[in-house]
């Protein structure tokens, strides 16, 4: 006599055997209704992430930070949300900076635009280059370049102009005669400049890095040994620093100012395709028990 076969068995025959350009398609739709329309989903912000915030929004009107910006469209995903909220927060506290990068020469040209239109934002103070910030470009020798800044920051930018002069003759170095004078080296990058900084800084000023996701490991030890004040991890850090702006200046106070941006747009569909990927795993894997267990599995 044959067996009619178990419905149980089946439901899990079904979903251990799901084609998976299901999932694709699944994930396709729910990440591209979560970029166009993306949802505040709850945020605990990571405490190393919020050091950093909270030493820079202790800064004072006038205050220098220099900035290490050697990240390319490769890692915008990661970087550019960490970045923008960096430039918001420093333009909201009236704080000089001045960007450098080690990375690649397109960064300056990728950057400066981001940089003007935060400026136009209500909040920003109109910041304005020459004036506020300054861009002293890429240097190709990376240790060259570090070393000199730890020695003589004004002799190691002297040779980049801003307006015909150089950009150590603007208000923005006004009194910054060492990088001790700087309060801050804010390193924002996708790959292991950040390693020159730990190297030669010499405990000059404070140490903040903003890096993706995969360099994590390796620099959170500096954070423990408080050779960072602060490290920003990834398209969560982006977020959890968004987090901080809003908290700061509350939309319900300040309705015409931008905090969230393109951390909470990247974070949203990522938070969700990490569940769905999570309840695959999980779904998956006590199908493939089930049938073990009754011995439906070839």
């Amino acid at each position: 006599m044959i067996q009619e076969p178990q419905t149980e068995k089946n439901i899990w025959q079904t979903l251990y055997a799901i084609d998976r350009r299901w999932l694709y398609l699944i994930l396709i739709i729910v990440v591209s209704i979560l970029v166009v329309n993306p949802i505040t989903v709850p945020n605990v912000v990571d405490p190393a992430a919020k050091s950093l915030y909270d030493y820079l929004s202790g800064l004072e009107e006038g205050d220098f930070v220099y900035i290490e910006s050697d990240w390319t469209n490769s890692t915008r995903g990661e970087s550019r949300g960490q970045f923008e909220a960096l430039m918001r927060l420093l333009m909201r506290k009236k704080v000089r900076f001045c960007i450098s990068t080690l990375g690649d020469p397109q960064i300056p040209d990728i950057i400066r635009p981001i940089i003007n239109q935060i400026a136009q934002e209500p909040g920003s103070n109109n910041y304005q280059e020459g004036q506020d910030w300054v861009m002293a470009g890429y240097f190709p020798n990376l240790e060259a370049h570090v070393s000199g800044l730890v020695n003589n920051i004004r002799n190691a930018v002297k040779d980049k102009q801003f307006a015909g002069k150089s950009i150590v003759d603007t208000p923005v170095f006004e009194g910054i005669n060492d990088l001790s004078d700087a309060k801050c080296v804010v390193v924002i990058t996708g790959s292991s400049t950040i390693n020159l900084w730990y190297e030669r800084l010499r405990a000059k000023t404070k140490l903040g890095l903003m890096c993706t996701a995969v360099m994590s490991g390796e620099n959170i030890p500096y954070y423990v040994s408080r050779q960072l004040v602060g490290i920003v991890i990834g398209a969560k850090g982006a977020f959890d620093f968004e987090t901080l702006l809003a908290e700061e200046w509350p939309a319900d106070e300040y309705p015409d100012y931008t905090n969230y941006t393109s951390g909470r747009r990247y974070m949203s569909p990522l938070f969700f395709a990490l569940m769905l990927l999570i309840l695959a795993v999980v779904v998956g894997n006590i199908a493939m028990i089930q049938l073990k267990k009754s011995g439906g599995r070839s």
